[in-house]
């Protein structure tokens, strides 16, 4: 296995973990708040799902650190300046901010929910459709207009459920 194998293998199972334990942690803080109490067993789960979205973190942003390192060391600097990668970087960036903020408690539950969960699926976006060629800003337009979308909808799920946050 190259290097290069190693890493897209290592990125590839960060980003599935972040993504499916993003999908998982909403839908557990959405049962988990229905009534108002975080049970111990639902703060159990919750406690293993953030765990498995941390490592998934992790694991791709040293994976995308080794791209990166890969890229200088073959002389492949060029690819180090597309809009995409930037891109990727920024909404990379915003995960890690946005999880200390919801750490600390700085941000909103229901919007640091959707800038995680928008983030996590905008990486699958970016990995899965390498086509894209769309200008750095382009993509952080949608980028953003995702979140807002995503916060809206979170809200009317949460409402429907009768979430207590």
């Amino acid at each position: 296995m190259t290097l290069y194998s190693l890493f897209i293998a290592s990125h590839i199972i960060g980003t599935i973990l972040g993504a499916g334990a993003a999908t998982f942690a909403e839908i557990f803080v959405i049962k988990a708040l229905k009534d108002g109490v975080v049970e111990p067993l639902e703060s159990d789960y919750l406690k293993t799902i953030y765990t498995v979205l941390r490592v998934g973190l992790i694991v791709a942003v040293i994976s995308g650190f080794g791209f990166l390192f890969l890229y200088r060391i073959q002389g492949l600097e060029g690819l180090i300046y597309e809009t995409k990668l930037w891109a990727k970087l920024t909404v990379v960036m915003i995960l890690l901010i946005n999880a200390i903020m919801l750490q600390a408690r700085k941000i909103p539950l229901l919007w640091g929910s959707a800038i995680s969960f928008t983030s996590w699926y905008t990486a699958v976006f970016l990995g899965l459709f390498r086509g894209i060629s769309a200008p750095y800003f382009e993509i952080l337009a949608w980028y953003v207009l995702a979140i807002v979308a995503v916060g809206f909808v979170l809200d009317k799920i949460h409402n429907h459920f009768g979430v207590k946050i």
